[in-house]
């Protein structure tokens, strides 16, 4: 069964699954966020409670599943995944490849942390932030907290089009600071994706950044780039302003 409990106070619904789920409780999940969505005007952040990997009460049950994923998940802000069972700390990365919430995982011990985290505001600093000053055929970004598919989908696959279609070569600046925590596994597909996409779209790239493992991994496949790659420290945005904004 799936234990469902609405907190308002909090901004989020609770979820708790323990053994068989049968389809009646996708069902009231989904029913649960649109309740809350028409009562307070927007969307719940979720938190899920695994005790272990879920079973489903046949195909129905699992066609329940997806049908809510496939109304809610795009929509809702936020899921927390708060479990110490081994293996179900993939589940954040393995369902933002099908999702566009942000979803993360914490242990157990840190459930007020996931209950806070899950119905803070959307507003809250996190993925894709355009920074100001920059010509029109540069893209700068700064990365807060974490990155998602959804910040690809809506900030920078649409630029990266846009910029392509209306200079010929896009130039990007990226700057990823000591509030950036990370990509998820869909956001790290879709940057894949991007750079096969695009590969001969962009003209010249800056990374602003102190990440060590970024960098090098940035360093080491620079040449073979068909653009030209420029990294910077953190605390040189400016000097890498005027590289990537250079006729």
């Amino acid at each position: 069964m799936l234990k469902i409990e609405t907190d308002d106070k909090r901004n989020v619904i609770l979820a708790r699954p323990e053994g068989v789920l049968p389809a009646s409780d996708f069902e009231a999940l989904g029913e649960a966020i649109a309740a809350y969505s028409k009562a307070h005007g927007k969307l719940p952040g979720l938190v899920v409670f695994p005790t272990g990997i879920p079973h489903w009460e046949g195909l129905s049950a699992l066609k329940a599943h997806f049908e809510v994923i496939r109304k809610h998940a795009s929509t809702l802000p936020r899921v927390a995944v708060v479990t110490d069972v081994m293996g179900l700390s993939l589940v954040p990365g393995l369902a933002n490849v099908f999702a566009q919430a942000r979803i993360r995982h914490f242990d157990v011990k840190e459930q007020d942390q996931a209950i806070a985290w899950a119905g803070a505001d959307e507003t809250a600093p996190e993925g894709y932030r355009l920074l100001d000053g920059f010509p029109d055929n540069v893209i700068a970004i700064r990365a807060m907290g974490e990155v998602t598919s959804r910040d690809y989908d809506d900030v920078l696959i649409p630029l990266v089009r846009e910029k392509a279609d209306k200079f010929g070569k896009v130039r990007l600046l990226m700057a990823l600071g000591p509030e950036f925590e990370g990509y998820s596994a869909g956001a790290i597909w879709d940057d894949a994706r991007l750079g096969l996409t695009h590969w001969r779209s962009f003209e010249r790239v800056a990374l602003v950044t102190d990440i060590g493992w970024i960098t090098r991994s940035v360093k080491l496949f620079a040449p073979l780039m068909p653009s030209e790659v420029a990294v910077f420290p953190g605390n040189a945005l400016e000097a890498a302003k005027v590289w990537v904004s250079a006729p």
